[in-house]
């Protein structure tokens, strides 16, 4: 069966490149994008709709954050759905905000089409199902030197 994603993001440049990078990946995989992350939760509280295998959640959107989305993921719909923070914003605070938070991940947009290519393999590959909900999987950008 395939795969559920959820995209909360509302640049629809990041939303493009995204659906374009994962499908040129993974065919077996149907995708939702969300403008924001109350739209997500709302996709969430539908009965009898199929739930997502993976959300990737923008931090800064307007009405409901990322990180406010991953909250009510968390309170409210599971403690184990794989959730990623998946934003330009680097700060070790919001970070580890996110980890505290119960993030599956937290991965910093790339700013190439390989490199979005590459981490969306990565982290489509690892059985999130068998890790421990403490897991947490970082990907940040390094800075040019």
């Amino acid at each position: 069966m395939e795969q559920l994603i959820f995209l909360a993001e509302d640049d629809h440049d990041d939303v493009y490149f995204f659906e374009h990078t994962l499908a040129g990946i993974k065919a077996d995989c149907a995708f939702r994008v969300f403008g924001n992350g109350q739209e997500v939760l709302d996709a969430l509280k539908i009965a009898g709709s199929r739930k997502p295998d993976m959300v990737f959640l923008d931090i800064n959107m307007p009405i409901l954050t990322g990180l406010e989305c991953l909250m009510n993921i968390r309170e409210h719909f599971s403690k184990v759905l794989p959730v990623f923070l998946f934003s330009t914003d680097q700060d070790s605070l919001t970070v580890e905000q996110a980890r505290k938070l119960g993030a599956t991940g937290y991965l910093s947009k790339p700013s190439s089409m390989d490199e979005l290519s590459n981490l969306l393999s990565n982290v489509m590959a690892i059985d999130w199902s068998a890790r421990s909900e403490n897991d947490f999987y970082v990907h940040l950008q390094l800075a040019d030197t």
